[in-house]
């Protein structure tokens, strides 16, 4: 898919990598739930059936699995926080501007599902979003 950089003109520029770099990250927004879904919430323990047991004695996958789901959900939410804001609440259109910035659907897919406004703000708070993205990751 190829996306438009906003001109310099408008109050949401970026510069072309910054931009681009916005759109990669949200679209690993999928991919983070996925990797959410696949640690689950338990822990394995040792494996005994092995003839030989290793042991570093410093792991602790515990705390690991655990950093790493705070990780991924921090920046899950941040995504989220960040639609909720541009679209100030609007569950309806959250799903939208979801759907286009995190999934890649364009807004003629998005119009075949009945989005509930026009490109022009469709295109405005999907590049607010991309705007407000960049200056936090």
């Amino acid at each position: 898919m190829k996306y438009r950089v906003p001109k310099e003109s408008n109050k949401y520029y970026l510069p072309k990598q910054t931009y681009m770099t916005a759109i990669y990250y949200a679209q690993q927004y999928d991919s983070w739930h996925q990797e959410l879904e696949a640690m689950g919430s338990v822990i394995q323990g040792i494996d005994y059936s092995k003839d030989r047991v290793q042991s570093s004695g410093t792991s602790d996958s515990t705390s690991e699995l655990a950093m790493r789901r705070e990780k991924i959900e921090s920046k899950i939410r941040m995504i989220d926080d960040i639609i909720h804001q541009i679209c100030r609440g609007n569950k309806a259109m959250e799903k939208y501007i979801r759907l286009g910035v995190c999934y890649g659907l364009t807004f003629w897919q998005l119009e075949a599902q009945k989005i509930p406004c026009g490109k022009d703000l469709y295109y405005k708070l999907r590049q607010q979003f991309y705007y407000e993205l960049s200056k936090k990751i």
